[in-house]
């Protein structure tokens, strides 16, 4: 067939596309879609002024795919006509938004509709190197409109057929397994959604190849000055500290040095870093955010970055932070390593100017994982720890104190002293700055005491030299710190002591906010009249002891006073204020609900207080280093405990298990009682899941075992908890391979079940997830029949629960999945398994969660199984961006990716694909043995999966 010929088909074939399409809408839809004919009649007559946010928030996505129809309807050598595209959709959009009903029931087609459409976007930017289209690239952009079609049509037929009472399954261009009886709309919309993403992904990915390869072929370049590559667009970014710096005075010394360091106006220089260190309070961070914003305003880069370094928490935060002020795409407010990949990517590949800070970073060790891995760019450090000078930086530059001369003019600058009132002032202003050896933190603190009493300098002077504690101060700068501190009245000094324990950058006023005056500490209740919380706040402000920042609500502290104001303080006040600290977040962090067992739709919450949790974790071993004497009070373990809940779902395994030991740690500051053993339980079953997850099977087994014994002792019984821990039981031996035990703990699980449901302490049936649970054991037993019986009652229970539990849905499709792929029907194990993940991704959280890994994994494997190799190739090396990032402490999970891409490849049957192959299959033996270093043979798929978590195995 000719060029010609070709492109008349597409005429032809799209003809009878649309006009199928359409005639499978009811008549009433018809009429709707013809009223639209292009993206302009959508936003000017749908998605108006009024509609719900995430409804409006479309357009962006929208115009790639707008940028992609176009080329659709102009490069396939006929203009084709797309308006039945925008009519369905329009139709689509109609249909949700006015019912309220499918407005609440249907709330996720926004975002699938946006995540189709954001597809496009990668196609539409490699179409600029590529003006012209083969036959290849034109026959899978054919498919590709189709598929949008088919996907607005297919869910226009759904929503109608719920209503009638049908459930209809749309079969155009998609073969989707029969749904349970009953299976409402969204599940069916759902469905719909899985299949059209990974048909576009495999549509994209086979058009990207082709561009590759026809580029290659033709040497087609890029036009000469510039680089086609994601993110290379110029933006304008500024992220400062939450504390703003308003003055600086005479650093411009330093600001050379950077410049010199870094050299800001050379064009295309190679990545280079500066550390600026010196000890606490000389003025690094403000030298630091005055040159960076400085610089930015003369335009030297395009972005300019913050990062808190003093912490991994505070890292990983930082990170999250700017991906979503760089707008990157796939940016989620809990996926913090993800968010890591999408801005290391982003310095690799952007053509903007960028700088990033690293502020009072302790340690290369802590900040290793956050360093740019980019031959571009550049960066400084901000420390104390002069080595950070050699390694990781490139240079160093020392901040250090001013001389006598430059700190009382310093002194005089901040105090706007000036003329004929400099003179007189000017000896007192001398000797306070050789008292103070021109520390800059602690000039800036004077100049807020001797404001804030309204004195002169030579008046402020002599009162301070006659203070009797002077005598008595082991340095000068403590001394300025307790002149200071014994200046404020009992609130201020509760606040400040709350605030010494918190985490110093980042803490929000709505955790002081409650009407509730009962529910915080009695030091602190006066926290619950704004008024005089602000008159408080206002005192502490005045002498410079915290900052605010109006815009974001977020008051902070400089660590050095923080470290003084504890060193203040008495024995008996450091435990006071610890505790009223301890209380605050307690207050405002998740609590524990038995009933839910899980912390998945608070995530959000838990991760805004975590640094806190962690600050307090780590100020309580200090403490205990101090005194022997020091105690928590009971609420700290239980926060920690609630805490270690969100870091195990989270899967921040270093954190969790630094917690789990600080926590059992605190219980020894405890007195013995059925609190403290009830705790010291939990601690044990929260570090058996991480041991599980981890691979540490039978230690997990150990823990809970013996966490079981307890239980049991424990009087009168709770046997509620009794029956969560059988089941946890249960999946550790399924994860062992020992099935029958596992049976047997389930079991033990619905006895206590049905104990409760007896005595009435409890009144609904068998929690669904546990049911779930025992679905997947029975399935390793060979009990087929038994588990698909299970799946069938406890999924659509999971379906229906309120607030939704995605996670534990998501493990229940599979299951499900696992099971239809040991009957050999691969087709509906494929379309689980991405139920499975959508139900997983559906939660907003980490895509580079393990299970998420799991379900990419099984896709590529159930797609092999079809001898869909290109498309089981795509999805097992999506699964290895996962698992790599853990191979370190999971790698069984990476090796058993790397045999699968291996037996794939040699399917794949080209020339390189064998030696790739078998390189592949001996990283995975070498990555297997480091779990099992005696094993002799590993060349089956099972021998992998026998050591994976049950849950995602």
């Amino acid at each position: 067939m000719d060029t010609e010929e070709a492109d008349m088909s597409f005429l032809v074939r799209w003809h009878e596309v649309t006009e199928k399409r359409r005639s499978s809408l009811e008549k009433g839809d018809q009429k709707t879609v013809g009223r639209f004919e292009s993206l302009s009649d959508v936003r000017n007559r749908v998605l108006t002024d009024g509609v719900p946010p995430e409804f409006s928030s479309l357009l962006p996505a929208l115009n790639h795919l707008k940028a992609f129809t176009d080329l659709f309807a102009t490069n396939l050598g006929v203009t084709l006509d797309v308006s039945l595209l925008w009519g369905s959709l329009a139709c689509l959009l109609q249909l949700v938004l006015n019912d309220p009903r499918r407005l609440q029931q249907l709330d996720q087609i926004p975002k699938m509709i946006k995540d189709l459409a954001y597809k496009a976007d990668a196609f539409n930017r490699s179409c600029r190197t590529t003006p012209n289209f083969n036959g290849i690239v034109k026959e899978a952009c054919f498919d590709v409109q189709t598929q949008y079609l088919d996907f607005f049509i297919a869910c226009i037929n759904h929503i109608h057929a719920e209503r009638k009472g049908q459930y209809y399954m749309h079969t155009q261009g998609s073969h989707l397994p029969p749904s349970r009886p009953g299976k409402a709309a969204s599940m069916l919309v759902e469905q719909q959604y899985t299949s059209a993403d990974l048909k576009l992904s495999e549509y994209f990915a086979q058009i990207e190849k082709e561009i590759k390869r026809s580029n290659s072929s033709n040497g087609a370049n890029s036009p000469p000055g510039t680089e086609i590559v994601p993110g290379n667009s110029r933006v304008r970014c500024l992220m400062l500290p939450k504390a703003k710096v308003t003055r600086l005075f005479d650093r411009e010394e330093i600001f050379q040095g950077l410049d010199s360091a870094l050299e800001p106006a050379a064009i295309g220089t190679p990545f280079k870093s500066v550390a600026l260190y010196g000890m606490g309070g000389v003025g690094k961070t403000t030298v630091a955010s005055t040159y960076i914003r400085k610089r930015y305003e003369e335009k030297f880069y395009d972005v300019v970055l913050w990062v808190r370094g003093e912490k991994s928490s505070s890292l990983r935060q930082s990170f999250t932070d700017i991906a979503a002020r760089l707008k990157l795409d796939g940016t989620n407010p809990q996926s913090h390593d993800e968010n890591l990949i999408l801005v290391q990517n982003w310095f690799q590949s952007t053509g903007c100017k960028w700088l990033i800070v690293y502020d009072n970073v302790e340690s290369w060790e802590t900040i290793m994982p956050y360093w740019p891995e980019s031959s571009q760019g550049k960066a400084i450090i901000t420390t104390r720890n002069h080595c950070l000078a050699f390694e990781p930086a490139s240079s160093g530059l020392q901040v250090t104190s001013w001389d006598v001369q430059k700190g009382s003019e310093y002194l005089l600058f901040l105090l706007k002293k000036i003329g004929a009132e400099l003179e007189s002032e000017n000896i007192s202003a001398l000797a306070l700055s050789e008292r103070l050896s021109g520390h800059a933190l602690a000039l800036s603190h004077m100049a807020g005491l001797i404001s804030r009493g309204k004195n002169s300098i030579e008046h402020f002077t002599a009162m301070y030299l006659k203070n009797p504690h002077h005598a008595h101060a082991t340095t000068e700068l403590s001394n300025i710190w307790d002149f200071s501190f014994r200046s404020l009245d009992a609130q201020s000094r509760s606040l400040m002591g709350v605030i010494s324990f918190l985490m110093p950058d980042t803490i929000p006023y709505q955790m002081f906010e409650t009407n509730d005056k009962e529910s915080l500490p009695k030091d602190l209740q006066f926290c619950s009249d704004d008024y005089v919380f602000s008159g408080v706040l206002a005192n502490l402000l005045t002498i410079a002891l915290v900052e605010k920042d109006i815009d974001t609500r977020v008051i902070s502290i400089h660590r050095m006073i923080q470290t003084q104001y504890k060193q203040f303080l008495a024995p008996d006040e450091r435990q006071k204020d610890f505790s009223n600290a301890v209380a605050l977040i307690y207050r405002v962090f998740p609590a524990y609900d038995s009933g839910r067992a899980q912390l998945y739709d608070v995530w959000e919450t838990c991760n805004r207080y975590l640094q806190h949790v962690i600050s307090l974790k780590d100020c309580f071993l200090e403490e205990i280093k101090i005194s022997q004497t020091f105690k928590v009070p009971w609420q700290f373990c239980e926060l920690l405990a609630q805490c270690q809940r969100y870091l195990y779902e989270a899967n921040l395994i270093v954190e969790f298990e630094s917690i789990c030991d600080a926590n059992l740690l605190a219980l020894g500051t405890i007195e013995d009682s059925p609190m403290k053993k009830d705790l010291q339980i939990t601690i044990m079953t929260h570090q058996a899941q991480a041991a599980e997850t981890l691979g540490e099977v039978e230690r997990a087994i150990s823990i809970n075992e013996r966490a079981y014994k307890m239980r049991e002792e424990e009087k009168p019984m709770k046997k509620l908890l009794l029956c969560y821990t059988a089941n946890n039981l249960g999946y550790c031996y399924n994860t062992a391979n020992d099935h029958n035990s596992s049976l047997r703990w389930y079991n033990e699980s619905e006895r206590w079940w049905l104990e409760l449901l007896t005595d009435g302490e409890v009144s609904e049936a068998r929690p669904a997830r546990h049911l779930k649970n025992q679905a997947v054991c029975l399935l390793y037993l060979g009990d087929l029949k038994g588990a698909k019986e299970l799946f069938d009652i406890s999924l659509p229970r999971l379906e229906v629960e309120k607030p939704l539990n995605w996670a534990m849905l998501a493990y229940g499709y599979f299951g499900l999945a696992t099971l239809e792929r040991l009957q050999k029907d691969f087709e509906s194990a494929e379309q689980h398994y991405m139920e499975a993940q959508n139900s997983w991704l559906k939660g907003d959280q980490t895509r580079l969660h393990p299970f998420n890994g799991g379900c990419m994994y099984k896709i590529g494997a159930c797609c092999l199984d079809q001898c869909k190799v290109e498309a089981a190739i795509k999805h097992i090396r999506d699964s290895i961006e996962v698992t790599k990032f853990h191979s370190g402490s999971m790698p069984i999970e990476h090796a058993r990716n790397l045999f699968k891409l291996s037996e794939a490849l040699l399917q794949d049957g080209k020339d390189d694909s064998t030696a790739e192959a078998e390189s592949l299959r001996n990283e995975a033996e070498a990555f297997f043995k480091k779990r099992k270093p005696d094993a002799e043979k590993c060349d089956r798929e099972s021998s992998y999966d026998n050591l994976v978590p049950i849950f995602w195995r």
